[in-house]
């Protein structure tokens, strides 16, 4: 009797003192859309998706979490073995998220991000080999979701600079890139490469109004995105079209 009484409260303890996976995914996530703030709040999601990895090994959104916080990590390394090294690890917990759930909008976006960002790490031709795999991916984000505003900015960036003979097509990402802006004004990444397009074509008055919006943005979307990216690259090239 005495010793049911005290496996009761242990078990009571335990179910207690376990943090649901829920509540700890979200704090990770709030971590990671954070980075902007503190750089150890990447390091902090990561190790929370690691925790809740090993309570939960098939946790899909854990690991998404993962895999967005390789391919972030990739970003800030110099060496190119060491970031080809950093996203195919990404690479490869958004692959396993997709083996557990297919219908992942998420786990197919970051998927298709991985392997565009190990491809441009191999060259022009690598890149282009991989090209109608990255396509798909991010056609089917949308088809799971279709109001994922990132996995069009990345088609559209697709289209953009993609040959044409490969399946370009220009006015395809300026469509794409507007539609994004028009859904949500405050999401800042598709006026970047909006205005990369139109500088590309001569259009300096109209990649300038577009750099000069995404300055002047109050409440971004994308926070970190906005503060690590696209300010800063609105910055740059509202100073290469002063010249």
């Amino acid at each position: 009797m005495i010793k049911s009484f005290i496996l009761v409260l242990l078990t009571g303890f335990v179910s207690v003192a376990a943090e649901d996976p829920g509540a700890l995914y979200t704090r990770g996530l709030e971590l990671f859309e954070s980075r902007h703030l503190d750089k150890e709040n990447a390091v902090k999601a990561e190790e929370i998706a690691g925790q809740i990895l090993s309570a939960e090994p098939e946790n899909v959104k854990a690991l998404v979490l993962l895999s967005r916080y390789y391919l972030f990590s990739g970003e800030g390394l110099t060496k190119e073995d060491d970031r080809r090294t950093t996203y195919e690890k990404g690479t490869e917990y958004a692959k396993k998220a997709l083996k557990l759930d297919d219908k992942s909008a998420d786990a197919h976006f970051y998927y298709g991000a991985g392997l565009g960002r190990c491809a441009q790490l191999k060259g022009i031709f690598n890149a282009l080999g991989s090209a109608g795999e990255i396509k798909r991916e991010f056609e089917r984000t949308l088809e799971l979701n279709p109001k994922h505003p990132i996995a069009k900015v990345a088609l559209a960036n697709y289209y953009y600079q993609v040959p044409g003979l490969f399946g370009g097509n220009t006015e395809k990402a300026i469509e794409l890139l507007n539609e994004v802006i028009k859904a949500d004004p405050l999401i800042s990444m598709p006026y970047i490469d909006l205005a990369i397009i139109y500088k590309n074509q001569g259009k300096k008055k109209e990649a300038v109004e577009l750099l000069n919006t995404v300055m002047d943005m109050k409440n971004p979307a994308l926070p970190a995105n906005y503060y690590l990216y696209d300010r800063k690259d609105a910055e740059k090239l509202l100073k290469e079209l002063s010249k």
